[in-house]
């Protein structure tokens, strides 16, 4: 065997070792959320089957496994749904149940077996086709997603970076280049125009190699890219001088009674439990009284004059106690670093968490959460 051949092999074998043990910390890992570990875990799984299947042709060319080549081809169902499911748990939206989940899959699961039962429709140009529809529809249905939810999107991209949540988005993206090359590479070979193996190869251990290294970000979240990813918050800037508060006129007009205003914030408590308008980029003093079916202005007497908060304060408590519930979480499979909480907990960025969190408990989020597992 030539030396090329053999340092193949060896570029194969360390994708291949990568990937394994990108997998395994995957499983393992108590860090961060379990379900954002197994999808990033599902697609490090299908990215270990090109390079095996290329290593096993140049170590065994006398028994060539068909099926295995063949099936390394059809990866490109997987795509579309694994970008889909990055993108709705990078937005905190919810996951499709267990039938709706295995509906996604089930394009692949029908190919696979096809594949593996040497069926002749597997290769059929319809087939072409239809991975073009399928890719088509969830591209669509990505980007309607990432429009619909932009507000989300720009909180985590400029305030969250530092976040698992925020490494799905360049999962996704890697899932969209990944297809688009895939597409190409099925158009060219429809026309007769076989591109070379060496080209495909080498995509698909430049892709399993990102995706390898995004997965382990998600998990360790590294600090060495962005400055302010850093397990504490910067120190205080110096303090500026006192600057006399201008006098606010007391409000003129009372329209809630003591009843009424009872009344009301059992309701407002019962919205929040029911809506959590804290996690709601968008939320508003108006969107909120709208929600309660009261004025702006009567939402804002009740608030400043009958709880003693103002709007804002409001919401960021009700962040903070967020922020304790998933701090609180034993340690274990759903257990979520701290700048996972922040994100979860509807924050704007991790510095407004760091404060809002040391105001109101003296204690960052760290100190808290080891002082919660010695008491439990």
């Amino acid at each position: 065997m030539t030396l090329d051949a053999e340092a193949l092999k060896a570029c194969l074998l360390f994708s291949f070792s990568l990937g394994c043990w990108t997998l395994l910390t995957l499983l393992l890992s108590r860090r961060g959320e379990r379900g954002a570990r197994l999808g990033m875990a599902a697609f490090v799984a299908l990215l270990l089957l090109p390079p095996m299947q290329a290593y096993l042709a140049l170590a065994r060319p006398a028994q060539p496994m068909a099926w295995l080549q063949a099936l390394r081809y059809q990866l490109t169902w997987a795509y579309g749904p694994l970008m889909l499911l990055c993108l709705r748990q990078a937005l905190l939206l919810p996951l499709p149940a267990r039938g709706p989940l295995l509906l996604h899959a089930l394009p692949l699961l029908l190919v696979g077996a096809g594949v593996l039962l040497g069926a002749d429709w597997v290769s059929a140009p319809t087939m072409v086709w239809l991975l073009l529809l399928q890719v088509l529809a969830y591209a669509a249905a990505g980007l309607w997603l990432l429009r619909r939810q932009r507000g989300r999107l720009a909180q985590l991209a400029q305030g969250h970076r530092n976040s698992s949540y925020y490494w799905l988005l360049y999962l996704a993206g890697g899932l969209f280049a990944a297809t688009c090359f895939d597409l190409l590479m099925h158009a060219l070979a429809r026309q007769g125009r076989l591109p070379p193996e060496a080209l495909l190869l080498g995509a698909a251990l430049l892709l399993a190699l990102y995706v390898d290294l995004i997965a382990l970000f998600a998990v360790y979240q590294p600090e060495v890219f962005i400055s302010e990813w850093r397990s504490e918050p910067p120190p205080a800037e110096p303090a500026l001088p006192a600057v006399e508060p201008p006098t606010v006129a007391p409000l003129r007009v009372v329209e809630l009674s003591p009843e009424v205003a009872r009344e009301l914030a059992e309701r407002l408590q019962v919205l929040a439990a029911q809506h959590r308008p804290h996690l709601d980029e968008a939320m508003s003093l108006a969107k909120l009284a709208t929600l309660l079916d009261v004025s702006p202005h009567q939402l804002s007497e009740l608030l400043n004059l009958h709880l003693g908060s103002s709007f804002y304060d409001y919401l960021n408590g009700l962040r903070y106690r967020e922020a304790l519930q998933l701090l609180e979480q034993p340690d274990g499979a759903h257990s979520l670093t701290v700048a996972d909480v922040a994100y979860r907990a509807g924050f704007n960025n991790r510095n407004s968490f760091y404060k809002v969190f040391k105001e109101r408990s003296g204690l960052t989020p760290a100190e808290y959460r080891k002082r919660w597992a010695r008491q439990a």
